[in-house]
């Protein structure tokens, strides 16, 4: 969010009448651990704007991993949630919350995520996909997938990626003999037959590990 789309929402609000300029309020929160920021959103509905605003969730997350901080999250048997610090197990970096879609509380699967984004998945449903950002308890469910059907093969793997060109993130289904594609600025799957490297045989599951 530019300096002056936060000028805009707090005068909107009302709340122009502050002795911190607004763009130093901008850079504060920016540099703020999701649990502080979590809390904050009840300070002012100006401050909650800014906070749930993409822009600054982006901005947030880089500089984020700037700071290096690697992050764990655990999920309990219970269907409640929580951060903590790779490095200090011990240390929680959030309180534990529940993934705000009642109806997956109890049986959602994390499969991976990227930028902040998490893609879950209902273990009891072959093509049901939810994308969750912890940070703001946001969620989309995604719409489900034509082209996956129980007369397909299950899913080899799952994934979920930035396309940095179109500034759009996606979800990507293999199976065996096809892959889909969800795109989130489109809302929508695409089937692609084509891969662009040769699949293994004899695999259960294909997970990328980035150094």
């Amino acid at each position: 969010m530019s300096k002056k789309k936060v000028q805009k929402r707090l005068a909107i609000k009302g709340e122009t009448s502050i002795d911190v300029p607004t763009d130093t309020i901008f850079f504060i929160l920016t540099r703020l651990p999701v649990k502080s920021l979590l809390r904050f959103k009840s300070v002012s509905k100006a401050w909650n704007a800014i906070i749930c605003d993409d822009e600054f969730t982006k901005i947030h997350h880089h500089q984020t991993k700037a700071l290096g901080r690697k992050k764990l999250l655990v999920q309990r048997p219970t269907g409640y949630f929580n951060f903590r610090d790779l490095e200090n197990p011990q240390l929680i970096l959030m309180e534990r919350q529940l993934f705000p879609l009642k109806r997956l509380q109890q049986c959602a699967e994390i499969m991976c995520s990227c930028d902040g984004l998490v893609l879950i998945k209902d273990h009891k449903s072959y093509n049901e996909y939810v994308l969750w950002n912890p940070s703001t308890t946001k969620y989309r469910v995604l719409e489900l997938c034509p082209y996956l059907n129980l007369d397909n093969e299950c899913p080899k793997a799952c994934g979920l990626c930035n396309d940095s060109n179109l500034d759009d993130y996606k979800v990507i289904v293999i199976c065996k003999l096809f892959y889909v594609v969800y795109s989130l600025n489109k809302g929508c799957w695409t089937k692609k037959t084509s891969f662009p490297c040769p699949l293994l045989s004899a695999i259960r599951k294909v997970v990328y590990f980035g150094l």
